[in-house]
């Protein structure tokens, strides 16, 4: 499988997206991966070919699907990305759930959390 500069720049956006959301370093996910900080920074800048292992671990870590992510991958499947998807989320509160709302694109959960007084 030979990776286009296109999948490298999006696996670079990518990166710099998830990095900046989840305070991840470089040094970290480098470690995660197995690599050292140099090689992952020379892999996102190009310097390094994309290898499909390195690909699949990072897509692995950051959450994303290497088939909906890479045009070169998308195109070797013959597919499109779809003009939408449906999406779950799943959360816990520390509490008892006593109104649900949505406005637009966002969620409102009202709960009662019991505090306990020594």
């Amino acid at each position: 499988m030979q990776y286009t500069e296109q999948d490298r720049q999006i696996l670079h956006d990518t990166w710099m997206s998830y990095k900046a959301k989840m305070r991840v370093t470089q040094i970290e996910m480098a470690k995660r991966l197995g690599v050292s900080q140099l090689v992952f920074s020379d892999i996102l800048r190009g310097s390094v070919p994309l290898e499909h292992r390195f690909v699949n671990q990072f897509c692995n870590y950051i959450g994303v699907d290497p088939l909906l992510t890479l045009p070169s991958l998308r195109r070797q499947m013959g597919g499109e990305l779809p003009n939408s998807v449906t999406l779950t989320n799943t959360f816990i509160v520390d509490g008892e759930i006593k109104n649900v709302r949505y406005d637009g694109n966002q969620l409102v959960v009202e709960y009662v959390h019991s505090v306990e007084v020594h």
